[in-house]
Parts: C-alpha cells; sequence; structure tokens
C-alpha cells in the first residue's frame, strides 16, 4: 500500500475536497441581507456586536475581530452573559450578527429576541432555514451546507463555510468604507506586521549618491562593476545629463553579459546592459508593504528604485531592508 492509498490520508483529501465545495457554496449568500447587512456595518451607526456558543462562539470571536481590523465598531458579545446581566450593552441602532450553525441555539434565540424589543437589528449566521433565529431576525446570513465532512458529524464544512462567510462580510464592509492599506495600518501598530505596514520606504532605503551607485550610460560597464562594488546593493541607478532615472543594471545583468560575451563585455556601454525604461518604481513616502507589493508583480526584484516627483532617483529600497526589519522587531 501506498502512502496515497492510507485511509487518513483518504479521509483527509475527502474533507478537503468538501470543505472546498462548501466555501465555493457561499456565493449563494451574496444577497440583499447580506449587503443590508455591510451597508449597516459600514454605515458606522451603532456598535457591531457579534455572539455565538460553543465552535461558532469561537468563529464569533474572529469575526468580530477582524470587523474591527477594518475599522468597524465590533466587539465579541457572550450570549450567557448579555442573559446574565450585560444586556445594558445593547442599545438602539446597534446591530448583533448571531452566529448558529441549527439556528436553534436557544441563548442565541433569547438575546435576538431582546435586542429586537429594544430597537436593535438582528442579522442570524446560519445553515437551517427557516430555523428559530431566522424567524426573529432582520436579516439572514445564510451558510449553504450540504453536510459535514465526517461521518461521526464532527463541526468541520459548517464551521469552514462560517469563516469564509465571514471573511467576506469583512472584506465587503472594508470595501464599503474605502478602507485602505494606510488605515489597515492605522489599526495595526504593532507587531512585525505593523511595522512592515506602517514603515515609510525613505527610513528604509539606501540614498544616493551617499549609498548606493549613481552611473551614465556612456560609462563603460566595468566602471559600473567597481561603482557596484563600493556600494554593495545588488544594483546600480543609471542616469541622464539632467540626473533623471533612465535605466538599471543588476549584478545579474553583468553576469549574464559576461557569460554570454567573455571579458570585452566590461569594455561595452553601460547602456547596453541596463534595463531600460525602469517600470517599477516608487516614492520615499509609499509604506513598505506597498513597496513590497510593487517589488513582487509581476514577478519579484529584489531592489526598487525610489524617486521624486520629477524622477530624480533618491536612493534604492532593497528586499532584505524590509526583512531586515521585521527580524529586528520580532528579535526586539
Amino acid at each position: 500500500m501506498t502512502h496515497r492509498d492510507d485511509p487518513a490520508l483518504m479521509a483527509a483529501a475527502d474533507l478537503l475536497r468538501i470543505e472546498a465545495k462548501a466555501v465555493l457554496a457561499q456565493l449563494d449568500s451574496l444577497d440583499a441581507d447580506f449587503l443590508a447587512t455591510v451597508s449597516h456595518i459600514a454605515s458606522g451607526a451603532g456598535n457591531t456586536l457579534v455572539a455565538g456558543v460553543g465552535k461558532s462562539g469561537l468563529i464569533a470571536r474572529l469575526l468580530s475581530s477582524k470587523l474591527a481590523s477594518v475599522g468597524a465598531q465590533a466587539f465579541y458579545y457572550s450570549a450567557l452573559d448579555a442573559l446574565h446581566g450585560e444586556l445594558g450593552a445593547l442599545r438602539e441602532g446597534d446591530l448583533v450578527i448571531l452566529l448558529s450553525n441549527s439556528g436553534q441555539t436557544q441563548e442565541l434565540i433569547d438575546l435576538a429576541k431582546v435586542a429586537s424589543r429594544r430597537g436593535v437589528k438582528v442579522a442570524a449566521m446560519v445553515s437551517r432555514v427557516p430555523s428559530g433565529l431566522t424567524r426573529i431576525a432582520d436579516w439572514t446570513l445564510r451558510c449553504h451546507v450540504e453536510r459535514e465532512a465526517t461521518e461521526t458529524k464532527l463541526p468541520t464544512a459548517s464551521t469552514t463555510a462560517m469563516l469564509a462567510l465571514g471573511d467576506a462580510l469583512v472584506v465587503a464592509v472594508a470595501k464599503r468604507r474605502g478602507f485602505t492599506i494606510a488605515d489597515y495600518g492605522d489599526n495595526h501598530p504593532g507587531g512585525t506586521l505593523g511595522i512592515v505596514l506602517a514603515g515609510k520606504v525613505r527610513d528604509l532605503m539606501v540614498t544616493a549618491p551617499e549609498q548606493a551607485a549613481l552611473v551614465t550610460g556612456e560609462q563603460p560597464i566595468f566602471e559600473t562593476l567597481l561603482a557596484m562594488t563600493r556600494f554593495p546593493n545588488g544594483a546600480a541607478l543609471v542616469v541622464d545629463g539632467e540626473g533623471r532615472l533612465t535605466g538599471i543594471v543588476t549584478e545579474g545583468d553583468i553576469r549574464r553579459g559576461l557569460a554570454a560575451h567573455g571579458k570585452a563585455f566590461l569594455e561595452r556601454d553601460t547602456g547596453a546592459c541596463m534595463t531600460s525604461p525602469v517600470r517599477r518604481t516608487c516614492g520615499p513616502d509609499a509604506t513598505a508593504l506597498e513597496a513590497l507589493e510593487i517589488m513582487e508583480t509581476p514577478h519579484q526584484i529584489n531592489v526598487l528604485p525610489v524617486v521624486d516627483g520629477d524622477g530624480l532617483p533618491l536612493g534604492l529600497l532593497r528586499l532584505h531592508d524590509i526583512a531586515g526589519l521585521e527580524v529586528e522587531k520580532s528579535l526586539g
């Protein structure tokens, strides 16, 4: 028996297929009720309180956290605590999102009834329609799930579907609010991610001509190579007579030229091996994350020229500068 025939691996593969199908089924949930829920959250008219019990409660915590990350006034709300003295948190104009696979969780039904009486909007994220929750809710976010992925009915496909639909809700709210990378950085200043999001290119780049080689297209390639040796950044910036960026030469460009033409290649003009025009640049006020996206699309490059509004080169941003910042933060 090969490892592919192992019953455990076959069961795992079956689960992934079922869960993948469950995620795609959530496309049918993007309806008028979904959009109404998005609009209410994005409007900021009141707080969004997310509640669930058991596994759904864990997903509720995650959903509330992600909504808060995109600027929504969202909080996790314990249904049990609410029914035992914390109903005062509910205010007219608020929204409660209640997560329940069956739609029959009694604590959530009781909470929905109280919320509705107090002028609080209710959204039910459930798999079963109709159900006790959907009969009370203003809006139903239906998780379309044919079956769980195991014979024991362990929550698998249903929880995956609920996670996916919750993420869809978060992304839709962010889009409706015009939420940007900069906004996310403001909401996430701590940790490695915060450093990458909030860090500015001007604080990370090596400056030219103090720390980065500037050459002209007329210089022999061997002079460019010497300049790159003095400033080992992996590249040199090529400028015209007015100092504007016209090209870039990398160590790889020179190695490939030597392999193809021999040492005589070093006598050629730098313009013979530079990449021109330079299609990928950024400004000094770009965030590190914005620069990283430029460096990785459509294929990864290791150095990115930084220019001002007139096309004058200010320096180079190196991929390992961003990685080094992440390491420094994690060690600090």
